[in-house]
Parts: C-alpha cells; structure tokens; sequence
C-alpha cells in the first residue's frame, strides 16, 4: 500500500503522455556527447540525476537519504549531520505559518502525526518543491526537454511537468495571473547560465517536505549551468515580503548526466487519492502498518 511515510522512497511515475516530447531528448546521443567530453553550455536536454545531499529547499537538515533508515525502523532517532544549515529568514507572520505546517515525516515531527502537508491528499507538489523533492536513489530524476521557445522540465511524481517560456516574453504582472501549481515562469540566458524567473504560485504548496510556506506574491529565480557534459548545477532565490524578511537563497543543488539516458519511468506509481486516505485513516486510527 502506498502511503505518507514510504511515497518519497519508492519509484515514483511515468509521464506517458509526453512520450513525444521526451523522444526529441535523444539520450543516446546525449551519452555519446558526453563520452566524448564535448557539450554544448546552452543545451539542458536530458535525464538529470540529482546528487546533492539534501533534499530540502536550502541546506537545512531532513532529507530522504537521511531519514530513510530511521523511517524504515532500522535506526531508532534520525542521525545528526555535522553540517552547516541556514534557518529561513522569517518575518513573524511567515513564522506563524511555518509552526502551523505539521509534515508527516522528517526532522520536525516529535510522533508519528499524519501532519498536513499537502502531499497527504496527493496535491501536486509544485514548483519549487518539484525540484526539492525527498525523492532518493535512482528516482531523484528530471528531465529537461529544450526546444527553441520553450523548455519542458519533467518531474516522476504526479506525472508533473512544468513549462518555461524561453522566446523572448517578460513576465506578466501578478495580479493578471490565476495562481497555479506550478506558476508562471519565463527563461533567458546570461552567458553561459539559464535564468527562469517565475510568479503566480498557488499558496497551498510548500517549498519542501519540511513545511516551508510561501504566499500568492512569491517571486521565484532559478539559475541553471551546465559545468560540463555532465554536470547541472542549480541555485534558486525566493522573494516573498510577506513571510521572509530577505530574499532566501537555496544551497547548491547538482545533477548528473545519465549515461544511457535514466531508467524508463514507472507507469503504475502514481500518488492515489483512496489509496492515500485509507492509510491516513491507519494512521489515524492507531493502526499504522496494518494491512487492509
């Protein structure tokens, strides 16, 4: 059964519709690019396998490599990470918010809670937390299809896709956009690094699975390199008044090229609404682990 606890460590989804968009990724050639040591700093195609050590917005402790044992039983308390971390700059409002946000896993619970982290009734994850995402292991996967006036970036969970306008648009104003999931996001180069800058995020996401809130107004900015033909390297900055004092800087996050263009994704993983709740309802009832 599928539930809170176990769904950032399994395989997670297929994108089956985009089966054509993903067939212009040409993986294949991509490796041999690579192979070779060649590449092109403009071209962002292909499977990325995500290696940095967290899996959280910034380099705050609580990722799914981390916690993964403890939550299986194999260790009795999270393991401390002698490691520096970089708390939110809250304002008091975005601190109230904060404390109310209750995740089911990971450093901050205290019991085992069924929290209300949006994820719980298969709310899509949103962007940024697409790219935060606790997923661990050969599943820590994008995939970027770049076209000339657009960029696709693929995520497994939810079957989720975001799009980046990259001809030449400007962002609209804020108040003209519904809020979305994932919002509205535009690209440009600068030299050698790809800047998306987006708005209009729907406030029922959160930056991570540690509950990092963020409001209507939230401006995000993703700078993307290609060091090498191997290696993408991602920073993202969050600007939003109303709950952080300064603008948040993630910590460096990198991806490694996959040399035969990542393992097909899983069509039957998918996040199940009656699924979900059923083993809320365990949890819930006092029986967790249980089997229907």
């Amino acid at each position: 059964m599928r539930n809170s606890f176990r769904s950032p460590f399994i395989g997670l989804v297929a994108l089956c519709f985009s089966s054509v968009l993903l067939a212009q990724t040409a993986p294949k050639a991509g490796a041999a690019k690579a192979a070779a040591g060649s590449f092109n700093p403009h071209d962002l195609s292909g499977k990325w396998n995500r290696t940095s050590p967290f899996q959280t917005y910034s380099n705050v402790p609580g990722g799914a490599n981390e916690l993964q044992a403890y939550i299986l039983g194999q260790e009795s308390a999270p393991r401390k990470l002698n490691v520096p971390t970089a708390e939110a700059p809250f304002t008091p409002e975005g601190k109230k918010k904060f404390d109310q946000n209750i995740p089911s896993y990971g450093r901050r619970i205290t019991a085992p809670v069924i929290g209300n982290d949006p994820q719980g009734n298969c709310d899509p994850w949103g962007v940024p937390r697409m790219l935060n995402g606790q997923v661990a292991g050969p599943h820590a996967t994008i995939e970027i299809v770049q076209l000339p006036d657009r960029v696709y970036v693929f995520s497994q969970w939810h079957h989720d896709y975001r799009l980046v306008w990259a001809d030449g648009r400007e962002l609209p104003k804020t108040d003209d956009l519904e809020p979305k999931w994932n919002g509205y996001s535009v690209g440009h180069w600068e030299g050698d690094t790809f800047v998306v800058n987006s708005i209009g995020f729907d406030d029922r996401t959160w930056l991570d699975h540690n509950g990092y809130p963020h409001t209507e107004e939230m401006k995000l900015e993703e700078r993307y390199r290609r060091l090498d033909a191997n290696t993408l390297e991602l920073v993202e900055t969050i600007t939003d008044p109303k709950y952080y004092s300064k603008p948040w800087r993630s910590d460096t996050k990198t991806w490694k090229l996959d040399p035969v263009g990542g393992k097909d994704w899983d069509p039957q993983i998918y996040c199940v609404p009656s699924e979900e709740f059923k083993f809320n309802k365990l949890i819930r009832d006092g029986g967790a682990g249980k089997q229907q």
